[in-house]
């Protein structure tokens, strides 16, 4: 299965010129299996994701992209509440009591590699391969994965018509939902690519 797990639609991300119903269709057009909605600091309502699915045959599964005091970070199977999701020490502790996986998202994109101890403690990951950064980029990215625990994720980090499906993360299961996708990100069995 191949799915987009970095893209952002507008009205949720502000800075995305595409709706959630083009991103789908662009994106079933472009061959992907499924799209994971990141919005920027935003989480979607599981209701508007349902009905989105009743009109696509894609799966549609939705995560969350979150500005840090480290950094962005790629946030699924996490529940919008009341943590403070801007320190990465309270996002970590949010995450492990909700059984939810953190990547590290674009982390060479500043050119500056931000990963130490803490980080490599706090993420599963990082995103190896982002649609929106140069080749230079994902390949220092893709070598950061080697130091974590799981392999990298792949994501186009679109926000136009033209950056959809630049990369995706293959899976070898099978995921339909959520829950399955978080368990599936924890198996390692996928890798990132350019689509």
């Amino acid at each position: 299965m191949l799915i987009d797990l970095h893209c952002h639609t507008t009205p949720r991300s502000q800075c995305s010129a595409l709706t959630p119903a083009d991103y789908v269709e662009l994106a079933s057009s472009r061959g992907l299996d499924g799209v994971c909605f990141t919005e920027h600091d935003r989480f979607w309502p599981e209701d508007e994701l349902q009905e989105l699915r009743q009109k696509t045959d894609l799966i549609v599964l939705s995560g969350v992209e979150l500005t840090t005091d480290i950094g962005h970070v790629l946030a699924f199977g996490l529940a919008a509440g009341a943590a403070n999701f801007a320190h990465a020490g309270s996002l970590a502790q949010a995450a492990r009591e909700q059984a939810a996986v953190l990547f590290l998202a674009h982390p060479a994109r500043d050119g500056l590699l931000r990963v130490d101890r803490t980080t490599v403690d706090i993420f599963e990951s990082v995103e190896g391969v982002n649609g929106s950064d140069s080749r230079l980029q994902n390949l220092a990215a893709s070598g950061l994965a080697r130091g974590f625990r799981l392999p990298a994720i792949a994501g186009s980090d679109a926000h136009t018509a033209a950056e959809v499906a630049r990369a995706a993360t293959r899976f070898e299961d099978d995921i339909f939902d959520n829950g399955s996708l978080v368990a599936a990100l924890r198996s390692g069995r996928y890798r990132a690519e350019y689509v």
